[in-house]
């Protein structure tokens, strides 16, 4: 897979800039980062102010702003009763409008930014209810999910799902693996070799959740998997280590040295997965990256670094150019 910075220098290349919406405008984090991305000739950066008061004098001329309480937001409203026909009427969609993750959710609906990142103030829930209600899923997938993209010097990996789904079914699961792997193609990975994680190895346990595994990669054969291998269930020491795969599992399909992706049974394995490959291993967590909508919102860390933010804002303006933003 390519590196952040691979992809950065990629990124500059290319003439047609994606326009991203960033609501917390007002954080000094997301400012330090719009001047990022206009330095670095990396995208359009649009910030949201509630009033024009919050906009520091400073900002850079580049930035586009926008004033959430002055916006004419007559037309917006009429495009968002449309979205929503029937789930609520325009009183209450004038309030929510006054919402900075609704109003930019509607600005990507209107084809006036591309992507959203937010997360520094909004709850992941936040971030993502007016992206489900209003942008929605891709027809191919039953839900949304989300991946981490875990890199320590030349090594990279994707673990899912550690942010969204708390209990998927295995249906569930087919479709989050399904998303990590096209997620990683988008990232220059021509061997997608995906690990369905367990606390069995090849049947050496029994229980609904190992029964849930399987029935996921049931599901996976049924499907054209355009070359990616999906194999499991496994155990995370069998996943990542060739030499434990080869003595528990020697008739896996896997045959590099690690898998490449990793897809957690449940919410609680894979967020405790990550955390714990974050602080023992020392492997930079950049994420969650929300897959599987029909236009790309990302969720930040409420205690994401600025570090984290541009990394974040680089895959978010790659991805975009897959994923219904203008190529």
């Amino acid at each position: 897979m390519w590196t952040i910075k691979e992809i950065e220098n990629k990124i500059k290349l290319i003439e047609n800039k994606q326009k991203i919406v960033f609501p917390e405008g007002n954080q000094l984090k997301i400012q330090e980062n719009a001047q990022f991305l206009v330095e670095q000739n990396l995208a359009k950066p649009i910030l949201l102010f509630n009033s024009r008061k919050e906009v520091p004098d400073s900002l850079n001329k580049k930035i586009e702003v926008v004033i959430v309480d002055e916006y004419n937001k007559d037309e917006m409203i009429e495009v968002f009763l449309e979205a929503r026909k029937g789930k609520l009427d325009k009183p209450t969609a004038i309030e929510l409008l006054k919402q900075k993750t609704y109003f930019g959710v509607m600005m990507m609906k209107m084809n006036l930014a591309d992507a959203m990142i937010c997360g520094l103030e909004y709850t992941t829930a936040d971030t993502l209810r007016p992206a489900l209600q209003i942008i929605k899923t891709a027809p191919e997938y039953s839900i949304a999910s989300s991946v981490f993209l875990m890199s320590k010097s030349e090594e990279i990996f994707l673990f899912t799902d550690c942010a969204l789904n708390v209990e998927p079914t295995s249906q569930q699961l087919a479709d989050i693996a399904l998303m990590a792997a096209d997620f990683a193609k988008q990232l220059n990975e021509d061997n997608v070799q995906v690990a369905m994680l367990s606390y069995s190895t090849n049947g050496s346990g029994i229980g609904s959740n190992v029964e849930k595994v399987k029935g996921a990669l049931e599901i996976l054969k049924s499907k054209n998997t355009k070359g990616v291998i999906f194999d499991g269930e496994m155990q995370f020491d069998s996943a990542f280590d060739k030499n434990v795969r080869d003595k528990k599992y020697p008739k896996t399909k896997i045959t590099k040295k690690h898998a490449n992706v990793y897809v957690f049974p449940d919410l609680s394995s894979g967020n405790i997965g990550y955390k714990i490959a974050q602080r023992l291993g020392d492997y930079q967590a950049a994420g969650p990256f929300i897959l599987g909508l029909n236009k790309t919102v990302n969720d930040l860390s409420r205690g994401a670094t600025l570090e984290d933010i541009k990394q974040t804002s680089i895959i978010t303006i790659f991805t975009s150019m897959f994923n219904g933003g203008n190529k």
